[in-house]
């Protein structure tokens, strides 16, 4: 079983104090701790090292491994990796089982040679395991393909490979590289739809109707053959009339038969009322030196969501399958909000006018209006809002018997599409393959019978690399701004403690703390059921969602750590600018 942490390893930093060398924690939340080193490991570490240690009674701690120097090239990824116990190194039994693969022949697969099926992904991508291909049908619905790497042929439970993925649970990406769940020469290789080349899929067929009601559906094991490996801005560019020497011949056969599937998925996905949550996301760039260029917004253009609604329709459409052919199946389970939650979330929402509907939430279309007022407000202010809204909802697991899925509004859902990276979707593929008869790599009963316990590891796993992916790009965000220490930005305060201010900075995305010490002389109260911090003399508030200018006082990438002050800290110290509440008022529905 993973651990999201492990509480007997340290990673940390070599350094001299007291005539010695000592471990300094990497870790943010316990980096004023010392510990006295017992040994330096096999291979003799020494000041400056960036290592994995230990932990021993009473401070003290034994290095295990030397990582690398501190300004070694992506050693901020390698530190976040590390301290979360994950490994990049395979076995070389699953290595070798990789290299020693090759595409089936046709054989009782379908044959979708030649169907015009396009990945679509980022520019830096290179595993591309999904393709998608959509056509009028002649009762006015169409027909759409979505075509996933036959991950299930080549990773045969108890293998090695299936250990080696089991214990991963999943891909980690990061902001210089990931760490995949299999091999690169199986998941940038064979399990990779490159173009013009020959793979193994599982095919979803799904027929939808003018509405995008879905009203017929079949997997079938085939071989197909990408026509192009797209970018998202490529496919973005034709349809907006910009077509280039890739897109060009694609324009009547496949851009546009996409995009009108889309336009019918995305309105049935508005109709029944799914949750649009989508913000902004940054993302540290990263040069191949390991050094941070900057943090930029992540592009999120239309084309991601002609994806999504694809991945979506195909992933709801293979849990209603394996139900009924009473297959088993791992479901991504999402509940409604708990009460506990909403409570909160009123209140948040009422301080900037918006009411929560007053018969409660009972559908992820109760919160349909409620976003749409959120999105109405400036900007800042919105994407604040909606992030109370994401922060009420139920956390989104892996479960084999509740199937539904509130945030997407759809009774069934289950996740089929990413099985080169997630391992629910691996067990999906193989229930499937035994479900419909459809060949070797099928659930076995030894999994069957752990198929509860395998969802509560893959469910931990994925915390996992949620703690890792977040803890990088803290650092990264830190790093970028250890060399803008003395600039001021301006941010809003997204949290309030005793003793300190959290401000997302504008522009990164990232957030960092203003201790009360550097606010104006004055002693604060804490409101703890309001979460507000109050000047006795000055009057002055700090709470959340009011802006701030401040000055980058010292950050650094190794813990990831962001100090603030406001920034006329020398003169009379910034107010925070609360905003313009105003009331909102619904109509019923």
């Amino acid at each position: 079983m993973a651990r999201a942490v492990h509480s007997d390893t340290i990673v940390g930093i070599l350094v001299k104090e007291g005539g010695g060398l000592r471990l300094q924690p990497c870790n943010k939340k316990e980096k004023s701790n010392l510990y006295t080193l017992g040994s330096l490991g096999p291979s003799k570490a020494k000041e400056g090292d960036i290592v994995v240690a230990k932990r021993l009674p009473g401070l003290k701690a034994d290095v295990t491994r030397v990582l690398g120097q501190k300004n070694s090239p992506g050693i901020l990824t390698t530190i976040s990796i590390y301290e979360h116990g994950l490994s990049e190194i395979f076995s070389s039994a699953a290595l070798n089982a990789a290299k020693t693969m090759t595409v089936p022949d046709l054989g009782n697969r379908e044959d979708l040679r030649n169907i015009p099926l396009v990945t679509v992904d980022g520019p830096d991508s290179r595993d591309f395991d999904d393709a998608i291909f959509a056509e009028h049908t002649k009762d006015g619905g169409m027909h759409l393909i979505v075509a996933i790497a036959d991950v299930s042929w080549y990773v045969r439970p108890d293998s090695e490979l299936d250990k080696v993925a089991y214990e991963r649970g999943n891909s980690t990406y990061l902001p210089d590289r990931a760490v995949p769940m299999l091999p690169e020469d199986l998941s940038n290789g064979l399990c990779s739809l490159k173009p013009n080349v020959d793979r193994a899929v599982m095919a979803a067929h799904l027929w939808i109707d003018k509405d995008g009601n879905l009203t017929q559906k079949k997997v079938t094991r085939g071989l197909m053959r990408s026509a192009a490996r797209l970018t998202y801005t490529q496919l973005q560019a034709s349809k907006d009339g910009n077509p280039d020497a890739t897109t060009a011949p694609l324009m009547n056969n496949v851009v546009t038969p996409l995009y009108e599937a889309y336009d019918i998925l995305k309105k049935a996905s508005q109709t029944r009322g799914a949750l649009d949550l989508a913000l902004p996301e940054y993302k540290a760039q990263v040069n191949d030196k390991g050094e941070t260029v900057t943090v930029a917004k992540s592009d999120e253009s239309e084309s991601h969501q002609v994806i999504a609604e694809f991945m979506i329709l195909a992933n709801a459409a293979v849990d209603q399958l394996l139900d009924e052919a009473k297959a088993p199946c791992v479901h991504r389970s999402h509940e409604a909000p708990p009460d506990k939650k909403l409570e909160i979330l009123r209140e948040q929402l009422k301080a900037v006018g918006i009411d929560l509907p007053k018969t409660g939430i009972k559908e992820a279309l109760d919160f349909k209006e409620v976003t749409e007022k959120a999105r109405q407000l400036p900007p800042d202010e919105a994407v604040e809002v909606i992030k109370n809204i994401a922060r009420a909802q139920s956390k989104a697991r892996y479960d084999t018997h509740e199937p539904s899925h509130f945030g997407l509004a759809l009774p069934r859902y289950a996740h089929f599409t990413s099985p080169i990276r997630r391992y629910a979707d691996l067990l999906n593929h193989r229930s499937l393959a035994e479900a419909f008869n459809l060949g070797a790599g099928a659930l076995d009963a030894a999994q069957k019978a752990r198929l509860d316990e395998m969802a509560d590891h893959i469910n931990e796993t994925e915390l996992r690399s949620v703690k890792i992916e977040r803890a990088a790009d803290d650092r990264y965000a830190a790093d970028y701004l250890s060399k803008k220490t003395g600039h001021t930005f301006k941010g809003q305060i997204t949290g309030v403690i005793n003793g300190a201010v959290f401000i997302r900075l504008d522009g990164l995305g990232c957030e960092g703390m203003l201790p009360a010490k550097f606010l104006p002389k004055d002693h604060y109260n804490f409101d703890q059921q309001n979460r507000t911090l109050t000047g006795q003399k000055s009057g002055k508030v700090f709470q959340r969602g009011d802006e701030m200018s401040v000055v980058v006082k010292e950050a650094d990438g190794l813990t990831g750590s962001i100090v603030l002050t406001p920034a006329n800290d020398d003169k009379e110290p910034a107010t925070p600018q609360p905003k313009k509440r105003r009331k909102t008022q619904f109509k019923p529905r």
